[in-house]
């Protein structure tokens, strides 16, 4: 295992032995910190050199992250309000997808709350709330960006829809903000001029076809591509990563296609397929392609322009011995720390 080549740096004599028997001595002052999820691939040995300590999901919680967020807006009267807002949504959420819903894919707690954070991020804007609103206005964006942060995941069939079930427990639990009583809490979005609920209906664009477009191009927009393209054009917008998740020909490639085919040319886009062969060094190799040198050791997309990298198909790459899979782990670098 690769974590047993590190043994020897772990010892008392701190030196590092290369297969080609190279030897390479740590200073004094360096230190090994490693972060991992599991210990399956680690060896006795390997664990015996170091101090294990464990951090416990349910002790830490979602606090901090929020409390880190709330901390980056600037109005006193918003933080005091969403410091409430967080308080008396959040916990019975958590509760209810933990124990009576699924979702389409494993999310963490974590994960779930700092989605809110980003759609909050995008609807808290001055154009939709002006200084000093009341705690009203700031609740309806805040119950939105909760109905969707919460149950925009969960698992939909012609047998079970979890979405159906969080929206009746939604309009009988939480009645402080009413949702217009026909279809579910999904079918609304707040409309930013008249500041109510209006149906996602209101915003299917008329369809007109192309008579020279090949067919599998063709998008007839529905009121759930329109909550899905309404959610990229915010969270792109902000900078916010967008993640689409179904099953194969439901359309996900052909809305993303259509997404940013009408974005302005301040944007450089990158399309990033993926297959089984696709390893992190050939993505590296095509993420970096667009950049050009700046200053020092920075890359950057050429001018002033922002670089999208649109990857498709993003669960094909072959997943290793040790259950990792080596492009994705890169991604996750990038999105953590916004290098590699």
């Amino acid at each position: 295992m690769w974590i047993e080549s590190l043994n020897t740096v772990m010892d008392d004599n701190k030196v590092l032995t290369l297969a080609s028997n190279e030897r390479i001595s740590l200073a004094p002052s360096m230190r090994l910190l490693f972060e991992i999820s599991h210990l399956h691939a680690a060896t006795p040995a390997t664990v015996s050199r170091a101090g294990i300590i464990y951090v416990n999901p349910q002790d830490l919680g979602w606090s901090p992250y929020v409390t880190s967020w709330i901390d980056t807006r600037q109005a006193q009267s918003e933080r005091a309000n969403l410091t409430i807002l967080f308080d008396k949504y959040v916990p019975f959420c958590l509760e209810q997808v933990r124990g009576n819903l699924k979702t389409i894919t494993r999310v963490p707690e974590n994960s779930i709350v700092q989605t809110l954070c980003s759609l909050l991020d995008c609807l808290l804007t001055p154009e939709n709330i002006p200084p000093d609103s009341p705690r009203d206005i700031y609740e309806m964006y805040f119950v939105f960006a909760c109905v969707w942060a919460f149950g925009g995941a969960l698992f939909q069939d012609q047998l079970i829809n979890y979405r159906g079930k969080f929206s009746r427990w939604w309009t009988k639990e939480m009645r402080t903000i009413k949702f217009p009583s026909q279809g579910t809490v999904f079918d609304y979005y707040v409309d930013s001029d008249t500041k109510r609920f209006t149906p996602w209906t209101e915003k299917i664009p008329k369809f007109e076809m192309e008579l020279d477009a090949p067919l599998q191009d063709v998008l007839v927009h529905t009121k759930e591509t329109v909550a899905l393209k309404y959610f990229i054009d915010l969270l792109v917008q902000k900078g916010k990563p967008v993640m689409l998740v179904g099953n194969a020909g439901v359309g996900k490639t052909i809305l993303v296609s259509e997404e940013i085919s009408k974005l302005t040319e301040d944007y450089i886009i990158t399309k990033v397929p993926f297959n089984y062969y696709t390893t992190s060094a050939m993505l590296q190799r095509i993420l970096e392609k667009p950049l050009e040198k700046k200053a020092g050791k920075n890359y950057a997309p050429a001018g002033t322009k922002r670089l999208i990298y649109f990857i498709d198909d993003l669960n094909m790459p072959e997943v290793d011995a040790y259950g990792t899979v080596q492009p994705h782990t890169l991604i996750r670098q990038h999105l953590d720390y916004s290098h590699w």
